[in-house]
């Protein structure tokens, strides 16, 4: 009888501890991003760019995506500003219409900003 109360109490302890260890994951994966949450932006092919740019893009589901350029923080132009699918997405700009310089591209979404830098050398 003795041997099973000290069963009992070894394996609720045990118990205990997987309920504690699940707890405490949940805990510390509260304040961590999800990335399958977010649209990926690539890196352009060509450095320094030139040319028609191919500016590719992924979402994970149905989103409302706005896609600029900038330089200095300065608004240079517009390409996109809808809802997009779920999935890739290429946007095609002519960088004759950009002065030599350095440029950022990126995606704003309700979620998100994700910005990356290019050269243009035209």
């Amino acid at each position: 009888m003795e041997a099973i109360v000290k069963f009992l109490f070894v394996s609720f302890l045990i118990l205990l501890a997987v309920i504690a260890y699940r707890a405490l994951l949940r805990r510390f994966q509260r304040g961590q991003v999800q990335h399958q949450d977010f649209c990926e932006l690539y890196t352009l092919d060509q450095e320094p760019a030139n040319g028609e740019l191919a500016f590719y893009f992924v979402c994970p589901a149905s989103t409302h995506v706005r896609f600029a350029i900038w330089q200095n923080k300065q608004l240079v132009a517009e390409l996109a500003n809808q809802e997009f699918e779920k999935g890739g997405h290429i946007l095609r700009y002519d960088s004759a219409k950009l002065a030599n310089g350095v440029y950022y591209y990126g995606i704003i979404t309700a979620q998100q900003e994700t910005k990356k830098r290019m050269t243009v050398s035209n």
